[in-house]
């Protein structure tokens, strides 16, 4: 469960006072608002980053554990952008063994070698019905293709919790309902609560809450 309490985004200019969202395993949130009225600036806060052109208050509960003041490494957090930068030099299942925990363990509690990581990487690829792409170079990858391992990617290290910006926003408006809704199939399934940052007000998913950001924004000068 995702908890965002008493949140407040606050400039020079203008201010958001946010409702508090909880979100329970599964639950998708769609923010939607103008561009520059503080949609990625929230997902990045989440995420821990340092944010230097506004103060934002507010209390992080994930899975019942305050994680405000956590670094970005100890919030279990996953970031999916509209770009999936994706390591060129690896090819996908490398993608794929490089975005898994460091220290993942088999059944029997031993962490996996070299061999066996490539095996649990390879086994996402073949949950999702992607294992034909495991020895493609990445720049061989349409852009479905490409969101789609990147999902993978964001949901191999494990995340708590997932952030979107835009994730899906490049794509074909065809390619863009097929992807996205795989992708919040994979999310549901998974137990993954998530965010996404949109300004695509025409399709949003069904399954999805909405908090349109203009009725909370307030200019203050």
């Amino acid at each position: 469960m995702l908890s965002i309490i008493n949140c407040k985004i606050e400039t020079t200019t203008w201010c958001i006072d946010f409702p508090d969202i909880h979100l329970n395993k599964g639950d998708l949130l769609v923010i939607t608002g103008p561009s520059g009225i503080g949609k990625s600036t929230l997902l990045h806060w989440l995420l821990g980053e340092k944010i230097k052109h506004a103060t934002i208050t507010g209390s992080i509960v994930l899975n019942e554990k305050d994680i405000t003041s956590l670094k970005v490494e100890k919030r279990s957090m996953g970031l999916l952008m509209q770009d999936v930068y994706l390591f060129p030099h690896l090819n996908v299942l490398e993608n794929i063994c490089f975005a898994l925990p460091p220290k993942l363990k088999d059944v029997n509690g031993n962490v996996l070698n070299k061999t066996g990581r490539r095996e649990a990487a390879m086994a996402l690829l073949s949950e999702i019905d992607l294992a034909y792409l495991a020895k493609h170079n990445t720049a061989q990858l349409s852009g479905g293709e490409k969101s789609r391992v990147g999902l993978v990617r964001a949901l191999a290290n494990k995340p708590k919790a997932l952030l979107m910006d835009e994730p899906f926003a490049a794509l074909d408006p065809v390619t863009r309902d097929q992807v996205s809704q795989w992708a919040l199939n994979q999310l549901y399934t998974q137990g993954v609560p998530s965010i996404m940052v949109s300004h695509d007000l025409d399709n949003l998913p069904p399954q999805a809450q909405h908090l349109e950001l203009k009725q909370f924004y307030r200019q203050l000068r």
